[in-house]
């Protein structure tokens, strides 16, 4: 599951989506979408395409705020039994990067977990996979962003259509993505591109680089 293909930053790239969507498969992308999806997976992915998160306030995400989200999340996880998705995710999808990453301190200082731990301990399957993506993307997006492109990479053969996406998805980030694929990996992207496809498409993903 690549929740990559999901993380809209904004609702004029959701409704492009919808529009080529419709414009290919003569169809409605969100009819598709509800009759493919079921439970938190799907309300993970509503959250995320309705591309709710907050615009950064200083004088709003305050610290106020911050011990009041972290309760809110302690309470739909960790400090009950059995998991409030809804809740989950929609404080973290809301959650601005900025605002995130001293909220992810906050919690981790006053319950003794970050939140990927967090949600890596109340979730499961596809939904912890997609969730955790989502908040690292937050938290850290040019190294999650290169571990996509390794991860694309790894085993028997290549998954092509993982690694043409995120190349392509992530154009606008990329410069800051192949220093911290250095950093974690010590190969650039372009080495590693190189030394898992060849012929013309290689020559295309160099390009994109």
């Amino acid at each position: 599951f690549n929740m990559g293909r999901f993380f809209f930053k904004s609702k004029v790239i959701a409704s492009t989506v919808s529009v080529v969507w419709a414009h290919f498969f003569a169809s409605d992308f969100f009819v598709k979408r509800d009759s493919e999806l079921g439970g938190a997976l799907e309300q993970l992915i509503v959250n995320v395409m309705q591309a709710s998160e907050e615009a950064y306030d200083p004088v709003y995400h305050n610290e106020d705020k911050m011990d009041k989200d972290c309760k809110a999340l302690y309470d739909a996880g960790q400090g009950k039994f059995g998991t409030n998705e809804a809740m989950l995710f929609k404080l973290l999808v809301a959650a601005p990067p900025e605002y995130l990453k001293k909220l992810n301190l906050k919690y981790a200082d006053k319950y003794g977990y970050t939140l990927v731990k967090a949600l890596e301990k109340e979730l499961g399957g596809h939904v912890q996979k997609a969730a955790m993506f989502m908040l690292k993307m937050k938290l850290k997006p040019y190294e999650e962003v290169a571990k996509l492109i390794k991860t694309a990479c790894q085993g028997m053969g290549t998954n092509e259509l993982l690694l043409t996406s995120t190349l392509i998805r992530y154009q606008s980030i990329m410069p800051a993505v192949m220093v911290a694929h250095v950093e974690l990996f010590e190969k650039t992207v372009a080495d590693r591109v190189k030394s898992e496809v060849g012929g013309d498409y290689k020559r295309l993903l160099l390009e994109l680089l």
